[in-house]
């Protein structure tokens, strides 16, 4: 609550997460990645139910990816709600969404009162750390904490998948497929 940047396990890569209330945290986050402004952060959450903390105009497509795929690794990519800061979502009028499936990861989102902005623990283009010692390797002096439950089980980032525009569309290739989408939604853009 402080402003203080912790480092956590999740389901897919170790994640460096801050207050997304808090701007001084925030631009910690992109100043240690060496993080472009213009690239957002998504946002955490400990259950799927807190989709409308962050987000507006849900659209059913998205309750049917989160009762089917969260927990889990893919980020949904909605229309922001106005207590999202502009920040995290870089100026843009979307936010990425995901719960990972991780308890300890889920049980530090549960306690926080604000929304936890997570991005990969690594320097910005370099690969995404899915060990303690590779969060350390290249972070650990910049961190407040490092949360270390030895190495992340899926390896890999999350799916990313746009709802916010008129059709979805994946941003970014990750552990759940085009095909294991499409078999939830149907045909997506490409």
């Amino acid at each position: 609550a402080q402003g203080g940047l912790v480092v956590l396990p999740t389901d897919t890569v170790y994640g460096l997460a801050a207050n997304a209330n808090l701007e001084s945290a925030l631009r910690r986050v992109f100043a240690i990645k060496q993080r472009p402004g213009d690239n957002p952060l998504p946002i955490l959450l400990a259950d799927a139910d807190d989709i409308t903390r962050a987000a507006v105009e849900i659209p059913a497509l998205a309750h049917e990816l989160a009762a089917r795929f969260w927990p889990g690794p893919l980020t949904i990519v909605l229309r922001k709600s106005s207590s999202v800061s502009d920040l995290v979502t870089a100026g843009q009028p979307t936010v990425g969404l995901r719960v990972p499936d991780h308890s300890l990861a889920r049980s530090v989102l549960r306690y926080c009162d604000f929304p936890v902005a997570v991005t990969s623990a690594n320097l910005s283009g370099e690969p995404a750390a899915t060990t303690p010692e590779q969060v350390c390797a290249t972070l650990s002096e910049q961190v407040d904490l490092l949360i270390d439950d030895g190495p992340c089980a899926g390896g890999a980032p999350s799916t990313v998948l746009d709802l916010a525009g008129a059709r979805p569309r994946v941003v970014r290739d990750g552990p759940v497929s085009q095909q294991d989408l499409e078999a939830v939604i149907g045909p997506i853009a490409d």
